[in-house]
């Protein structure tokens, strides 16, 4: 079955992402949130998409409209839910929420509709028990800035079927990405394995004292070339995703360090409505961040 309609659930940051990418690549794809702000929101944050996107791609105007026509906008989960081939679910990392909202996708969308989850840091056998089709459930998991970052992390988990397994990476194909099988459940899949052990160290190098971000920031650029550095990254992935991980796996796991971490972003970031990239101002302050500045590795 070709997967031709697709529902996105979240429309923040990676969810926006996600939807202008279906949809990009010619899905009928319906934005949903249940709040009616977040998608006013998510309407002029797909006007900034599409403009950054044909920038980055070198595509004509054609396309991008095209990618506009094939987008709607829903807070009626029965309706964005009807024809729906696939879900892709990007609400905020709490395993509570994710089941409640499969349990209730469950409920409105189709018998053949598969379900599959963004989460960054759950595995999907953490969720596949309240979305009623274990077997047709899996993690698909984006990258921020998923059009030039073009990964697609497919991890199933022991009850998914095998076909659907297959199909998913057959749909991350089709809208451009680069699947990355993932046979067995790891915490972290394979990107975030990588990644987030060193956002933790800059993190907890910054809330203990030890060095302040912009000159955390500058050793890791300097020292391999890279063209950010962890609190930069941070600021794309969004501070509030940042906080809700350290908090949870804080809470989970009795880690002090770790809600240290997530006290440091709440109090001197969160709090004062300093999210990252999507607010204009986190670690650094947006469109002109100064470790882009040609001074930022020799001050």
């Amino acid at each position: 079955m070709t997967i031709t309609h697709v529902l996105i659930v979240g429309t923040g940051t990676l969810g926006s992402q996600i939807g202008f990418q279906c949809a990009l690549h010619g899905c009928e794809t319906t934005m949903y949130d249940i709040d009616a702000s977040a998608i006013e929101a998510c309407k002029r944050g797909h006007e900034r998409l599409g403009k950054a996107i044909q920038a980055d791609l070198g595509l004509d105007d054609a396309r991008i409209a095209a990618a506009h026509a094939k987008l709607s906008y829903s807070t009626d989960l029965v309706t964005a839910a009807r024809d729906a081939d696939l879900v892709s679910e990007s609400v905020p990392e709490d395993p509570a929420l994710k089941r409640q909202v499969f349990a209730q996708l469950d409920e409105v969308c189709p018998p053949h509709t598969i379900f599959t989850t963004n989460s960054s840091t759950l595995l999907p056998g953490e969720i596949a028990g309240a979305t009623g089709r274990p077997e047709r459930f899996l993690a698909l998991h984006f990258a921020n800035q998923i059009w030039v970052r073009n990964i697609a992390e497919v991890m199933r988990h022991p009850g998914t079927d095998p076909e659907i397994f297959e199909r998913v990476i057959a749909f991350a194909k089709q809208i451009g990405m680069v699947p990355i099988r993932i046979e067995k459940e790891h915490n972290g899949y394979v990107l975030n394995a990588l990644l987030v052990p060193m956002l933790t160290s800059a993190l907890t190098l910054a809330a203990n004292g030890i060095a302040a971000p912009p000159d955390i920031d500058r050793t890791w650029m300097i020292a391999t070339k890279a063209p950010a550095g962890p609190f930069g990254i941070l600021d794309l992935i969004g501070l509030q995703t940042a906080y809700t991980i350290a908090q949870y796996w804080g809470q989970k796991t009795g880690d002090a360090q770790s809600l240290t971490n997530a006290a440091f972003l709440k109090e001197r970031y969160i709090d004062r409505g300093k999210l990252g990239t999507s607010t204009g101002e986190g670690f650094y302050t947006y469109p002109d961040p100064t470790y882009l500045r040609p001074d930022f590795l020799r001050s």
